[in-house]
C-alpha cells in the first residue's frame, strides 16, 4: 500500500505541469491497472477539493465528476469509503462544503441526530437537529 498525496491527484486532474502531470498520469494508470494499491485520506480529499474549488474555481459538479472516478478505482482505499458517493452527492446537491457533507454523512451513518454548530447548512438535513447553545 502506498499513500497518495494531494499533488499527484491535482497534477493528474489539471494537467498543468510539464513534468509532474505526465508523472501523475503514469501513477494513476498504475493504480488503474492494479500494479499498485494506494490509500487516500480524507484530509487529502478535502485539500484537493479546496484547491479545485477556491484556487482553480471549478464548479462543484465538475469537481465531483473529476474526482469520483479516481476514488472508485478498485485499487484505491479510503477511510469511510462507503460514504464517498453520499458525501459528494450532498456537496453538489445541497451546495454545502465538503467538510459539512462528510460530517452530515457520517452523522447519518452513525445515527447521530444532533450537532452543535452555528453553520445553517446542517439545517438542510431534516434528520439532523442543529443546536447553537
Amino acid at each position: 500500500m502506498i499513500f497518495l498525496d494531494t499533488n499527484i491527484i491535482l497534477r493528474f486532474i489539471l494537467k498543468d505541469h510539464p513534468i509532474y502531470s505526465p508523472k501523475a498520469e503514469v501513477i494513476i494508470k498504475k493504480i488503474d491497472k492494479g500494479e499498485v494499491r494506494v490509500y487516500i485520506s480524507w484530509p487529502t480529499i478535502l485539500e484537493v477539493v479546496f484547491v479545485l474549488q477556491n484556487s482553480i474555481k471549478l464548479p462543484k459538479k465538475e469537481i465531483a465528476e473529476k474526482l469520483l472516478p479516481i476514488f472508485h478505482l478498485e485499487n484505491v482505499n479510503l477511510d469511510q469509503n462507503s460514504l464517498i458517493d453520499t458525501v459528494f452527492g450532498y456537496y453538489v446537491d445541497k451546495n454545502i462544503s465538503l467538510t459539512d457533507a462528510y460530517n452530515a454523512s457520517l452523522m447519518l451513518k452513525k445515527k447521530v441526530k444532533k450537532i452543535y454548530s452555528f453553520d445553517s447548512d446542517f439545517d438542510k438535513f431534516p434528520q439532523i437537529e442543529r443546536l447553537d447553545r
